[in-house]
């Protein structure tokens, strides 16, 4: 099944802050993680009922179909 999937960066330090998030049809699609973060995969994501709840993910989702992924860096 090809469906829309959602990564985040994590480091391997308990209660260490997530990097970047990313929506991407294919795990082998994302770019480098940040240097000491790996790309987890998010379960039970649902992309209806995040758009639902965020309307502006409809332009990152839109990202994702038209280049394969789409990068979400957190606010500082």
């Amino acid at each position: 099944m090809n469906r829309l999937q959602k990564f985040v960066e994590q480091g391997a330090s308990y209660g260490e802050r997530p990097g970047r998030t990313a929506y991407a049809f294919n795990a082998a699609m994302l770019p480098e993680p940040t240097k000491g973060l790996d790309w987890r995969p998010v379960t039970g994501f649902s992309a209806a009922d995040e758009v639902l709840a965020d309307a502006g993910l409809k332009q990152v989702f839109e990202a994702a179909i038209k280049h394969g992924y789409a990068l979400v860096t957190p606010a500082a």
